[in-house]
């Protein structure tokens, strides 16, 4: 089976998932570099590594593209938040989660934690999140409008 894709496919697939959203797109936003914000999403060894249960191949492609992005954040003092996606070890925070997954992503594992290449500096905001999204039942939202 052929990967989702390869260093040697990204640059070619990004362009060609863009042409194909285009004509979809109606606002095109404008970046306010004054007021950017870097997310980093559970870009952790759970997902990132070879012999970890849910590794994406994927994930490991853009590693050195996220990398980058992460650098130029940092260079120019802007701030980076990361998200975390785990479970307590007793799984009294699966849910729904617990039936569509057969592991989970423990807190306090080493698989949760966010891939040594990419590790958080002092200061920078590290959100654990529980379910797919980033601003259900976290404070991700008050940390955004916190630093307006």
């Amino acid at each position: 089976m052929e990967p989702y894709v390869t260093a040697k496919t990204l640059s070619k697939k990004t362009q060609l998932w863009l042409d194909e959203i285009a004509r979809l797109n109606r606002d095109h936003l404008k970046i306010k570099h004054s007021k950017a914000v870097l997310l980093v999403i559970d870009m952790q060894n759970y997902f990132l590594q070879p012999d970890a249960p849910a590794y994406l191949g994927a994930g490991e492609t853009i590693l050195p593209n996220v990398k980058k992005l992460l650098e130029s954040f940092r260079r120019l003092k802007r701030p980076v938040i990361f998200t975390r996606h785990v479970h307590h070890p007793d799984g009294t925070d699966v849910g729904i989660m617990g039936w569509w997954w057969d592991g989970m992503c423990l807190e306090g594992t080493a698989e949760s934690e966010i891939h040594p290449e990419l590790e958080p500096h002092p200061g920078e905001k590290v959100i654990l999140k529980h379910r797919y999204s980033a601003f259900y039942n976290t404070d991700l939202e008050t940390v955004l409008r916190g630093m307006k």
